[in-house]
């Protein structure tokens, strides 16, 4: 009984060792051919078919053979942008030698795959030999790839500011207080169109308010047109500094991919133009007039380079009161030399200056100086001593400025009584 066993335990290990040595003479397991057919390219959001065909070439016979996608493969950024419609597929149970089989995996685009290569990994699984007991396994390693190129039309939008910067000038205690406008164009530079464009304007170091003259929210831009806005910005009491807006553009391709272009603005707030005013007051208030107009002018053409109005004009009525008081001094000087023909001459043009600067008390001085002239009211020749508004250099109680004091009371008197 145990001789029988022994017997057959031999048989089947001799068995064994023969289909094992027969593997080995016929050289398995072999690679059959395999080939795959892919569209070259494709678009985001489209079917791709990838037709496999494998034909036994290996000399003997292939049992339960499958291809698929071998996802493991695939990086998962390239994934994210893949579904897997039949990742796999079975070939015949049987195929002899020479057999052909062709199946086809099926893989589908998102809408929003970038444009890139598509590299899919085919994988082939399969048994090898002329017994299903004795087969050897196969499986092909490296995988065959079907490369696809995706192809999708960028947008090309353009987004342009008219003004990009903003040089202010503050004013007291260095802050300012302003309104400024930014016009811009947008413009579809492609030929396709975009759709759901949204505007927006923010900040990440200033709080503002801001109007739009533009709807925030367009349904499609197509290829070539071109829409123009502006953003009106109100900026309250902001300090010296540097800071940025950014305006931005989001839109959407055909497949809903958003893309979005962006542009800054830059507003820089100084305090150059404030320092000068202020010296121009230290000056003024000190009747130092030719070194207050100095700093005055500067101070202007700074407000108005940045577009400081308001300042510009303020500046400018300082300006023009001092320019009043230089007539007023030569008409004062002419007025108590006993030439009352040049004395009205200058509180005329004093009376401008007043006039321009909105000095009503001067210009209604002025007027009434020069009326009194021309009715022969003149004081008799004398030495003016030192002359009046020449900086502080006269003293007060010169004996000029005494006399003016006079008439400045006395004149004043003459307005408050005609007006009674």
């Amino acid at each position: 009984m145990n001789k029988k066993y022994l017997i057959i335990f031999l048989i089947i290990i001799l068995s064994n060792s023969a289909v094992m040595y027969e593997a080995q003479v016929q050289g398995l397991p072999k690679p059959p051919l395999m080939t795959i057919n892919a569209p070259p390219t494709a678009l985001p959001g489209q079917e791709i078919k990838i037709i496999i065909t494998v034909k036994n070439t290996i000399g003997t016979r292939m049992y339960d053979g499958k291809v698929y996608i071998d996802t493991l493969m695939i990086p998962e950024d390239v994934l994210q942008y893949i579904d897997i419609i039949v990742g796999e597929q079975e070939l015949p149970h049987l195929m002899e030698v020479n057999d052909e089989e062709t199946v086809t995996l099926k893989i589908k685009t998102t809408a929003s795959i970038p444009a890139m290569k598509l590299e899919i990994p085919v994988v082939l699984d399969v048994l090898e030999g002329r017994c299903e007991e004795g087969c050897v396994p196969f499986v092909s390693d490296p995988p065959l790839y079907a490369y696809v190129d995706i192809f999708r039309t960028t947008p090309s939008i353009l987004l342009t500011l008219d003004i990009k910067s903003f040089l202010i000038q503050a004013e007291d205690c260095g802050i300012i207080t302003t309104v400024l406008d930014v016009p811009f164009k947008l413009k579809n530079a492609g030929t396709i169109s975009v759709y759901n464009i949204s505007l927006s304007i923010f900040s990440d170091d200033l709080y503002f308010d801001y109007e739009s003259e533009t709807p925030e929210s367009i349904n499609e831009l197509v290829g070539g047109q071109e829409i123009s806005g502006k953003y009106r910005i109100y900026l309250n009491e902001i300090g010296v500094g540097i800071y940025t807006i950014s305006i931005q553009a989001k839109y959407h391709d055909r497949y809903n991919k958003e893309f979005f272009i962006e542009e800054e603005v830059t507003i820089e707030v100084r305090n150059e133009a404030y320092s000068l005013y202020a010296k121009a007051q230290e000056h003024f208030e000190s009747c130092n007039y030719s070194k207050a107009k100095e700093f005055y002018i500067n101070a202007k053409n700074m407000y108005e380079q940045s577009g400081n109005v308001n300042m510009a004009l303020k500046i400018e009525r300082k300006i023009f009161e001092i320019q009043g008081n230089e007539n007023f001094e030569l008409a004062q000087h002419y007025y108590f030399s006993g030439d009352g023909t040049k004395a009205r001459e200058y509180y005329l043009k004093a009376k401008e200056y007043y006039d321009k600067a909105n000095y009503c008390l001067m210009a209604d001085i002025c007027e009434e100086a020069a009326k009194s002239i021309q009715e022969g009211k003149t004081p008799p020749p004398e030495s003016p001593g030192k002359p009046i508004f020449s900086g502080g250099t006269g003293g007060v109680f010169s004996k000029t400025n005494i006399i003016f004091y006079i008439v400045i009371i006395f004149l004043v008197s003459v307005i408050i009584y005609q007006r009674r």
